[in-house]
């Protein structure tokens, strides 16, 4: 049976209709294929690990932590601060003999601790810290690359202090770190860590030889190292600080 000559037309421009669409369709799955895979590599590109990138934090805070000096104002900490790159994103206490300040200079943080003598009101002992517990501000600042100067002291600044709540953290990381037993295949740690209460937030490298964990418990953070053998056994387990945080483990932190 033969179609009329119209009939043909309006066939073939179904066809060409439905082809077009088939095309479109193909072209978005392959787009939003390439978008995934972008943004997957994006994030595999960030460099969380605090084993790679504790030499430099280490060098920065050795030498901030000289220029700091003894005997020094508060107004006098704040400009040297300033005129060496560093911006004030969070003040946790200021006080007539205790000043705590959140600092931010590109992709690193610090919390400075400054002693004063109430008589003097000049400083009396300056530490430089790790700044594990960051006040939002801070957590900002450090993604973004764009510091906010503080303007006035935090209501809850105890909450991000290192020197509040370094005692318990501390005392934690070596309980899970003698529980973390060696010999053992990697399976086995992620489940002894959920066992003990830990959410694993982030996977921060996977190798044959090397497996790196952000897990969070409560209001502490940990980044777990551990190096396997060639038959992936876990032969060395460190627990180390965690000041680098993917964006879960951030996430995780703040739900608490």
């Amino acid at each position: 049976m033969k179609m009329s000559p119209s009939l043909t037309v309006v066939v073939a421009a179904m066809a060409a209709g439905i082809s077009m669409h088939v095309a479109v369709a193909q072209t978005i799955n392959k787009n939003a294929t390439a978008a995934e895979k972008t943004a997957a590599l994006a994030d595999k590109g960030m460099n969380y690990s605090e084993r790679e990138r504790m030499k430099s934090w280490s060098g920065e805070q050795e030498t901030l932590e000289q220029k700091l000096r003894v005997g020094a104002s508060k107004g006098d900490y704040r400009k040297i601060l300033a005129d060496n790159g560093y911006t004030i994103t969070a003040i946790n206490q200021d006080t007539a003999d205790y000043v705590e300040y959140e600092v931010v200079k590109g992709d690193h943080s610090y919390e400075v601790q400054i002693d004063m003598d109430k008589k003097t009101s000049l400083g009396s002992k300056v530490d430089v810290d790790r700044n594990l517990w960051r006040a939002d501000a801070t957590k900002a600042a450090v993604r973004s690359g764009k510091p906010v100067m503080a303007s006035k002291v935090l209501t809850n600044g105890n909450a991000y202090s290192d020197r509040a709540n370094a005692k318990g953290w501390t005392d934690q990381k070596d309980k899970l770190e003698k529980s973390l037993v060696l010999g053992k295949n990697v399976a086995f740690y992620t489940g002894e860590l959920r066992s003990l209460g830990y959410q694993i937030t982030s996977t921060n490298d996977k190798e044959k030889n090397y497996v790196e964990y952000e897990v969070v418990k409560g209001s502490d953070s940990y980044e777990v190292q551990m190096n396997l053998d060639d038959a992936g056994k876990v032969q060395k387990v460190d627990v180390t600080s965690n000041m680098w945080q993917a964006e879960a483990t951030e996430k995780a932190l703040g739900e608490k």
